[in-house]
């Protein structure tokens, strides 16, 4: 088998195992609000803690953020629940990118086109603000991104950091839906809608300064570092 087949079934594989944990804990319901509130609550005084850890795993196997941060502001109220939807955010990255890191290795590198490569090296160059954009873009799934920045090989530090950055507005959003359920359409959940809102805007522009200054440096034929730049550590 040579190696550009050896790196397809490794993708292939990791994709296949991210699809099937996607389809059990959201088609099929194993994992619902209650189920998690219920795992939260048996913890007690640790309750705080215990949200981290059980969010921050389920977040991983593409549990939608957006629904953990809601649980989370019903646990625990919207302020509360904000706080403890960061850190369970940032361990959600790092797990996610570390498993799909030394699950596909180099393999992305080995199958990527011109376009491919071009958009992992810059993803590897700038870390922290390619995080950090697509954290803020509104209906772009957190989970599935962690996991390619992983294949891509993004650093740990950089998402990690750039997940507790940019994820705060977002947070604090769903966990104050969460918190006034019983009430969207009051004040407090309005507020959140246009923050959730807001947030997505200022995204889309980071986004647009950052495709724009990558388009005008590629004119400017400054070269960029290759697709296998960056050393195995690096990946890991």
């Amino acid at each position: 088998m040579d190696a550009r087949r050896a790196a397809l079934l490794r993708l292939g594989t990791l994709a296949t195992g991210l699809l099937v944990l996607f389809v059990v804990f959201n088609v099929a319901g194993l994992v619902d609000r209650t189920r998690v509130e219920s795992w939260v609550d048996a913890a007690g005084i640790a309750a705080p803690l215990a949200y981290v850890v059980v969010a921050g795993v389920l977040g991983a196997v593409l549990v939608p953020g957006a629904a953990l941060a809601a649980a989370a502001g019903l646990l625990f109220g919207a302020v509360a629940g904000a706080l403890v939807s960061l850190p369970s955010a940032v361990v959600t990255a790092v797990l996610a990118r570390s498993f799909s890191a030394r699950t596909g290795g180099d393999a992305l590198d080995q199958v990527s086109g011109e376009r491919l490569a071009a958009i992992t090296s810059f993803a590897r160059r700038h870390g922290f603000s390619a995080v950090v954009v697509q954290r803020l873009l509104p209906v772009v799934p957190d989970g599935p991104f962690s996991h390619a920045f992983g294949l891509a090989g993004v650093k740990t530090r950089d998402i990690a950091l750039a997940t507790l950055v940019a994820s705060g507005p977002r947070a604090f959003s769903y966990a104050l839906l969460g918190a006034n359920a019983d009430d969207l359409t009051g004040p407090h959940a309005l507020f959140a809608i246009g923050l959730n809102i807001a947030t997505g805007a200022l995204g889309l522009g980071l986004a647009w300064v950052v495709v724009r200054s990558e388009r005008r440096r590629t004119a400017d034929g400054v070269p960029a570092a290759g697709p296998a730049a960056g050393t195995a550590d690096d990946r890991r």
